[in-house]
């Protein structure tokens, strides 16, 4: 199968590539900039991704060819599209600007009109050709409780923030797209996918290891108001999250969504046009609190607190809130996803197994848990977290 995969170079693109190379499929990889600098990065994703340098028999079933999404025609001169369409058996639409605290017009440029323009282009492929569109939970936007079915989207709730929104109205496009098309699409939603492997230099990374990386920037005086592991050790430091006590997020391990993504988008039965929808989710809610200890488990001294009210934030509480304030607000609701329709389509595999607390630490990018000190690493640019 010759498959057409936008979104290579990202944390769950990555990973899809290398599954679809180790199935011997021929892929093509579609991203930014001359097709030689995204081979290049993309081989770097992947080596990342399988811990080396993929082998030549995968390296030889890839094709990087240089576009742009946001763009007509994907960026591509006509004859390369048309020949893209002829050859593609299957569409994986994996890009998209996740930033929770990106700007409106940015986020609707990438996340709408780019899936616009591959809608375009999948309509121009074989009718037998596969549509894969990676959408997110946060699609459910405002609605801070209740269960969520699969096929529910609305905008009835409102939204967190203009990522939700973005992500909400690309999932409109793919049903009216079907239903004008008379085709059949796949719609896959994540939760936080993490991984507990450590990522090299320049890879990737998850909505976790993003978080880690700036509380590193903080402890290591990337923050105002933040004292020097020195002092923080001797003295103890008090950090107060705007989050309620008993708040929850949904965290799922990388291994498992992408074995659930690629049974359910490749391997399942074709249906019949319209769109199916399908939650890639852990059966269980993450405790905030034990994220929380997670963190301090990372820097010896630091005591973290929730509190459903911060009227007066220190320097440091205020830089970390501004940093991760798209996360604080998932983590504030109550909602639960229906995942009926996945379990229907990946028999045989096994539940992700609990998200203990020494998942969390390796998650956020190492330290020990309950040991000894963690050393304060070098600053990190300031990066905002991403679903």
């Amino acid at each position: 199968m010759t498959t057409l995969l936008t979104g290579a170079t990202g944390f769950l693109g990555s990973r899809l590539l290398l599954a679809l190379l180790r199935r011997e499929e021929h892929v093509t990889a579609l991203g930014r900039g001359s097709s030689t600098s995204l081979r290049a990065r993309v081989r770097a994703a992947l080596a990342a991704v399988a811990g080396g340098d993929v082998g030549p028999r995968e390296a030889a079933r890839l094709r990087c060819v240089g576009g742009d999404i946001t763009r007509p025609w994907l960026g591509l001169p006509p004859a390369v599209y048309g020949r893209l369409a002829c050859e593609a058996e299957a569409v994986w639409h994996c890009a998209g600007d996740i930033a929770l605290t990106g700007e409106r017009d940015r986020l609707l440029r990438t996340n709408v009109r780019g899936t616009a323009h591959v809608l375009e282009f999948a309509a121009a492929t074989a009718r037998s050709c596969r549509l894969v569109h990676m959408s997110t939970i946060a699609v459910a936007g405002g609605r801070d409780a209740g269960h969520v079915e699969e096929e529910d989207l609305t905008d009835a709730y409102g939204f967190e923030t203009h990522y939700d929104e973005s992500k909400y109205r690309a999932e409109v496009l793919v049903r009216a797209w079907a239903r004008r098309h008379e085709r059949s699409a796949v719609v896959l939603r994540p939760s936080v996918v993490a991984s507990d492997t450590e990522l090299p230099a320049g890879a990737p990374g998850h909505p976790l290891d993003v978080f880690g990386k700036l509380l590193d920037a903080v402890a290591a005086g990337g923050g105002p108001g933040m004292p020097t592991a020195a002092v923080r050790h001797r003295d103890g430091m008090r950090l107060r999250l705007c989050v309620p006590a008993d708040a929850s997020i949904n965290i799922v391990q990388d291994d498992y969504a992408t074995e659930a993504m690629l049974r359910i988008g490749q391997d399942a039965p074709r249906h019949s046009p319209g769109v199916r929808t399908f939650h890639i989710v852990h059966p269980s809610e993450t405790p905030m609190r034990l994220i929380m200890e997670a963190v301090e488990s990372r820097y010896p001294g630091l005591s973290i607190t929730c509190v459903d009210e911060l009227p007066d934030p220190t320097p440091a509480e205020r830089y970390i809130a501004t940093g991760i304030s798209g996360f604080l607000s998932y983590s504030r609701h109550t909602r639960t996803y229906g995942r009926t329709g996945t379990l229907a389509l990946t028999g045989g595999l096994t539940d992700p197994p609990p998200v203990d607390r020494g998942y969390l630490v390796r998650a956020l990018g190492g330290g020990t848990v309950q040991g000894g000190p963690v050393p304060d690493p070098p600053p990190v640019p300031h990066t905002t977290l991403a679903l």
